[in-house]
């Protein structure tokens, strides 16, 4: 015992005072509250499976026990919400998820980041024996990818399935390659291409800028349209 305190008053643990028992008192508290906090229960990580108990779109659903998840690597169209109509596809979009999700016990791959800002877990879905839910959204044009570094783990076998899509104009693909500006500009870092007046293209550093001549070409190479100009 008296090495250990030696040890700790050197190291800075313990305060330095010539009274036995209080450096004595002062280990033990230490060493209680060490052990106290390495036996306190820690919060349960993210689940590596659960039953999909409820799907809001598609590319969001809910787990048992009401945790929501966000499917990585692709974006749906949206359904209708504040005043705005549902996009072309959306309903059909959900309504596949929910044909292959829907009370089925799926496994949960992580990536980089977990969680996104709204506290919805982000996953790649499995169902057995090793069926990635988020590629076969994109495989049936239900989807397109969308990209988040550093969460991009499937990037390659995601852009395959858009690619499979895109090339057999299914799904969303029948309408999403009409084309209505000469050239698009996008971003090598976001990962996300905008009309050329767009201000958001206007801020892209010089050594991230690119301009593409098609929308075709934005989405073979994983681009994903801005939000905000809508290409």
């Amino acid at each position: 015992m008296a090495e250990v305190v030696s040890f700790l008053m050197k190291s800075g643990f313990i305060p330095k005072t010539e009274n036995r028992k209080q450096k004595t008192a002062f280990l033990f508290f230490l060493l209680a509250a060490i052990l106290a906090w390495g036996c306190a229960p820690q919060p349960p990580g993210p689940p590596s499976q659960a039953r999909v108990v409820q799907v809001i779109d598609g590319d969001t659903l809910v787990l048992a026990g009401g945790k929501r998840v966000r499917l990585l690597g692709l974006d749906a169209p949206e359904m209708a919400r504040e005043g705005r109509p549902a996009e072309f596809l959306a309903h059909k979009s959900k309504a596949f998820l929910a044909h292959l999700a829907q009370g089925k016990v799926v496994r949960l791959e992580y990536d980089h980041l977990r969680y996104d800002h709204y506290g919805r877990l982000l996953a790649y879905l499995f169902l057995p024996p090793n069926t990635l839910i988020n590629g076969e959204l994109l495989r049936q044009g239900l989807a397109r990818v969308y990209f988040h570094a550093p969460n991009v783990r499937y990037r390659d076998l995601l852009l395959a399935a858009q690619t499979e899509a895109l090339n057999a104009r299914r799904g969303i693909w029948q309408k999403a390659l009409h084309q209505d500006e000469p050239y698009y500009l996008a971003n090598r870092h976001s990962l996300r291409f905008h009309r050329p007046g767009c201000p958001l293209a206007k801020k892209i550093a010089p050594a991230n800028r690119m301009q593409i001549p098609s929308l075709k070409q934005a989405y073979l190479e994983g681009f994903s349209p801005c939000r905000s100009c809508k290409p």
